[in-house]
């Protein structure tokens, strides 16, 4: 009786021990450019996602014990197919090697979903860092923007994923009708 007393509870702690361990889910991002030709450029350039975030989360759910954290280590991937529709779709050719150089800096790219019994509140959050340089000139600007929503009942990650999908295409596409920027590519 003892030996399948501990048997039972051994099972059960080792149970609980694969639940604790299992990996977070994965966040699953797929922008696409939609703004089409808004400017006029006609140049070509390399460019470059660089992430500077300092933690690698996308998703982060509070009030949960412990707090949940969704990682996504291909956000520059997938930043750089999203930078690369939006700049051919307004004329720019793609090289690896070119005089003109852009370079966009991930510095926040997050939502966090403030979770209750009743509903659940998502605020996501883009700062990124556009660079150029252009032979002996550069150009710097940074490119924010906010996105929130509240539903009733415990949140939706697709949901989450689609707002932060939406808003790194805001956030490009604010980018490419920026008239300083567009000047000194035009320049």
């Amino acid at each position: 009786m003892r030996l399948a007393f501990s048997a039972t509870l051994f099972g059960a702690a080792i149970t609980l021990l694969a639940g604790c361990s299992s990996a977070p889910k994965s966040v699953i991002l797929n922008p696409s450019y939609q703004g089409g030709n808004i400017s006029q450029l006609s140049n070509t350039m390399a460019i470059k996602v660089v992430d500077n975030r300092t933690t690698k989360f996308t998703i982060k759910v509070l009030d949960q014990e412990p707090a949940v954290y969704l990682p996504n280590a291909d956000l520059p991937v997938t930043l750089t197919k999203l930078l690369s529709q939006a700049l051919e779709a307004n004329g720019v050719t793609l090289a690896q090697h070119s005089d003109i150089q852009l370079t966009l800096r991930i510095r926040t790219f997050v939502a966090k979903v403030d979770e209750s019994l009743s509903r659940h509140e998502s605020t996501a959050n883009a700062d990124f860092v556009v660079e150029v340089v252009k032979g002996q000139r550069t150009f710097s600007k940074s490119f924010n923007g906010e996105a929130q929503f509240s539903k009733p009942l415990k949140h939706d990650q697709s949901q989450v994923e689609g707002q932060l999908n939406r808003l790194a295409e805001q956030v490009i596409t604010r980018m490419l009708s920026d008239k300083e920027l567009i000047d000194f590519l035009q320049q």
